[in-house]
């Protein structure tokens, strides 16, 4: 499924959501493909990305796409593939324990109705041979 969640004027499309592990889950997936943009220029836009993410599920944009997902667990996942895992990894650990830091973002989240919680989650692992697949 693709979801086109408004926080700002500009457009971002979140690859799929899907539902997680439990019936309280959902998840909101983003997958980052080819790196071949400064590592910097590329984690800028990955952040903006995330923020976008956050607001869309705070604000209620996931909700009104997707009605199942109000007031459940909402996992932002990063699927990532040729990512330099080390920065990767170190920005998004950053990110991931620091965005419920910000009290514009703490507030909003203990105050929405429209999620219990967000975590966050990164996948480095490429599928092989998807041609065998049928």
């Amino acid at each position: 499924m693709d979801v086109e969640a408004m926080a700002t004027p500009e457009t971002i499309i979140v690859d799929f959501v899907a539902k997680g592990d439990d019936e309280d889950t959902w998840k909101m997936v983003l997958v980052e493909g080819t790196w071949d943009m400064p590592v910097e220029h590329h984690l800028r836009l990955l952040q903006e990305r995330l923020f976008i993410c956050v607001d869309a599920a705070l604000e209620g944009q996931l909700a009104r796409k997707f009605p199942e997902t109000t007031g459940k667990r909402i996992i932002i996942q990063v699927d990532c593939y040729e990512a330099p895992r080390t920065e990767v990894e170190d920005f998004f650990t950053r990110f991931a324990t620091g965005i419920f830091s910000i009290p514009k973002y703490r507030d909003e989240l203990e105050a929405s109705s429209h999620v219990q919680d967000i975590r966050f989650e990164i996948n480095f692992e490429v599928l092989d041979n998807l041609d065998t697949i049928h």
